[in-house]
């Protein structure tokens, strides 16, 4: 939006062909059609979430733990990474502009993915880094449960834990 913004501010205030038009509506059709299937596949993971780590999912969500699991590499990896670990899990790296002072973002040191947890976010400010320590040490013994429960062939509800 921000590109398109800019871009109209600096044009010669022609009128677009109606080929250009035609270009911009197929091009903003494609992105609706985009986000839409963005959203069945987020629904999707979300659902499969639910089934196979009930436990890590009550406690950051099923969006956040399908990151989680992705970047952790699979439950029976998550299970096995330390809890200290685990609160800078899907960390930034900081690069030369960043170090700079140069970038525009602006990134929290010693944070990872979990910081997009509703428990994290809904603290105060100043209670969020201590927030991210408890989280990341029950999202530990949680993927541990849900681990245990996939290894032994239990049922998995977000009841039985």
């Amino acid at each position: 939006i921000i590109t398109i913004t800019v871009a109209g501010s600096t044009t010669s205030g022609r009128m677009l062909t109606p080929h250009e038009l035609q270009v911009v509506d197929d091009a903003a059709a494609y992105l609706e059609q985009v986000t839409e299937i963005q959203q069945e596949l987020r629904s999707f993971v979300e659902g499969r979430m639910e089934c196979l780590a009930p436990n890590v999912c009550a406690l950051i969500g099923p969006s956040t733990a399908a990151k989680v699991l992705g970047l952790a590499g699979g439950l029976a990896e998550l299970s096995k990474i330390p809890a200290c670990n685990l609160q800078v899990l899907g960390q930034t790296k900081h690069s030369a502009t960043s170090r700079a002072g140069l970038s525009g973002l602006s990134t929290k040191p010693h944070t990872g993915i979990l910081v997009e947890c509703d428990l994290v976010q809904r603290c105060p400010s100043y209670l969020q880094k201590k927030a991210l320590k408890t989280v990341a040490a029950k999202l530990a013994l949680a993927a541990r449960c849900d681990f245990v429960n996939v290894d032994t062939g239990r049922v998995r509800t977000s009841q039985s834990g």
